[in-house]
């Protein structure tokens, strides 16, 4: 029984650096020609923008409720920590 490729297909078919040159010219090609000089320019008209209604601005409170334990955690551990070096440094030199 023959076995299967364990390589699967892509989406797209394999193209050669070739053939997307070629594509790459084509889509050069087909675009249209840009005029150099517009054949006659319009001042444009400016209107005044309507107003938004006016909506009172709400401030949203974030509440973050573990943040203080979160920071009282971190220096109790950041004191330990310091503690401990210092009596290393100490207790080695």
């Amino acid at each position: 029984m023959p076995s299967k490729s364990r390589r699967s297909r892509g989406k797209h078919p394999h193209q050669s650096k070739k053939s997307k040159a070629i594509q790459r010219q084509g889509a050069l090609m087909a675009r249209p020609p840009v005029p150099e000089k517009p054949a006659q320019v319009k001042e444009p008209v400016i209107t005044p923008a309507p107003k938004p209604a006016e909506t009172p601005s709400r401030q949203r409170t974030v509440s973050y409720p573990y943040v203080f334990q979160e920071l009282r955690r971190i220096g109790v551990l950041a004191a330990i920590i310091i503690i401990i070096l210092i009596i290393l440094a100490v207790t080695i030199s």
